[in-house]
C-alpha cells in the first residue's frame, strides 16, 4: 500500500483498504485503471511506471491490446525491428486540466515498433522500455506495450515522430547510437539528432582541411526538425546552412572513438558547445561525416578559426 500515491494528481490513487467478509481477503480500493498483459514481469513494470506518475505532463504507460490498432502500414525495417504506422482507436490518456480528469486522445497516429523474438527475452524488452523519457514534450514517447497475437512479438507503441529515414544508416552501431541520442531529447528546444542522407546536401564547398578531417560548407535541403509550439508538431527548417566535417580514413570503420567524438558536441541550442545535427556518409568515398552548426555570422573563415581544434 505504501507504493500508492495519495495525491489526486497521481495517476494511480489508493482511496483505501477494505476486506471481503466471506473470504477474508483484503482489497485495495483504487481509481479505475486496470489492465493486464498476461505476463507478470510486464504487468509489474507497467504498474511500477504508473505509480511513479505524479505530474499531469507525465506519460501514462499502458498495456494496449493489438486490436486497438487499424490502418497498419509497414514504413521500414532495421535489423531485428520493423516499424509500422497505425491509428490507435482509443488513443493515449491525457489529463484535461479544465475538467480535472484523464481523457483519451482518440484516433491517434502512432508508430508500432515491432521487436523480433522479443517474447524470448522479457528482461531485454523491459530494459529497452526503461530508456524512454516519461514527459509528453520528449521527442520519442513510449505510450505503451502491445503484442502481435499471430507472431507473439512484442511492440513498442510510440508517438509518430519516429521515422526510419531519420535513423537508419545501414550500420547497426550507428543506428543504435542515433536511437540513444534521440531518447535523450526531453525538451522542445533540443536538436533532433538524425541520420542525414548525403543526397540532402547541395552547394558543397571545401573551406578548410586538417590532419584528420576536411570541413565543407553546405546547404541541407530539408533542414533540421524544429518544434512549432503553436501547432504542437515538428516542422522542417529547409535550406539550412551547415558545416560538414568529413573524417579522413573513416571508411567502414565506426569505432567507439568516432562515436565518442560525436558526443563532444551538443544537442542543446543554448549551449556554448558547437551544436551537432547528425551523421552522414559520402557514398563515393564512404567516409563518415559529422553534420555541425554553421557560424551565425555567416563568415566561414571566422568559424574555421574559432573551431579549428574540432578538425
Amino acid at each position: 500500500a505504501k507504493k500508492f500515491l495519495t495525491k489526486h494528481k497521481a495517476f494511480q490513487v489508493l482511496y483505501g483498504i477494505s476486506q471481503n467478509p466471506n473470504t477474508g481477503d483484503y482489497i485495495f480500493v483504487q481509481n479505475n485503471y486496470i489492465w493486464t498483459s498476461g505476463n507478470e514481469k510486464i504487468d509489474d513494470f507497467i504498474q511500477e511506471k504508473q505509480l511513479k506518475i505524479n505530474n499531469y505532463d507525465d506519460i501514462v504507460l499502458e498495456w494496449i491490446p493489438y486490436n486497438q490498432f487499424n490502418e497498419i502500414k509497414e514504413i521500414g525495417k532495421n535489423g531485428l525491428i520493423t516499424v509500422y504506422s497505425a491509428i490507435w482507436k482509443d488513443g493515449p490518456l491525457c489529463y484535461n486540466e479544465n475538467y480535472k480528469y484523464y481523457t483519451r486522445d482518440s484516433n491517434k497516429k502512432v508508430a508500432l515498433k515491432c521487436l523480433y523474438n522479443s517474447q524470448e527475452s522479457i528482461d531485454f524488452l523491459i530494459n529497452e522500455a526503461k530508456e524512454y523519457p516519461i514527459k509528453h514534450k520528449a521527442f520519442q514517447v513510449l505510450y505503451g506495450i502491445s503484442q502481435n497475437p499471430d507472431t507473439g512479438n512484442y511492440i513498442f507503441v510510440q508517438n509518430g515522430s519516429i521515422n526510419l529515414a531519420n535513423w537508419t544508416s545501414g550500420n547497426e552501431k550507428i543506428d543504435d547510437f542515433i536511437q540513444k541520442m534521440q531518447l535523450k531529447i526531453n525538451d522542445y528546444n533540443d536538436i533532433i539528432f538524425e541520420w542525414i542522407p548525403y543526397s540532402q546536401f547541395n552547394e558543397i564547398k571545401e573551406v578548410g582541411k586538417g590532419g584528420f578531417s576536411t570541413v565543407y560548407s553546405a546547404r541541407w535541403k530539408d533542414g533540421l526538425l524544429e518544434y512549432d509550439t503553436a501547432k504542437n508538431i515538428y516542422n522542417r527548417n529547409p535550406n539550412k546552412v551547415i558545416a560538414l566535417k568529413c573524417l579522413h580514413n573513416s571508411q567502414n570503420s565506426i569505432t567507439d572513438e568516432f562515436l565518442n567524438e560525436v558526443k563532444e558536441y551538443s544537442i542543446n541550442k543554448g549551449s556554448n558547445v558547437l551544436n551537432i545535427y547528425g551523421i552522414s556518409q559520402n557514398p563515393d568515398t564512404k567516409e563518415c561525416i559529422i553534420v555541425l552548426q554553421y557560424a551565425k555570422e555567416g563568415n566561414f573563415n571566422h568559424w574555421i578559426n574559432e573551431n579549428y581544434k574540432t578538425f
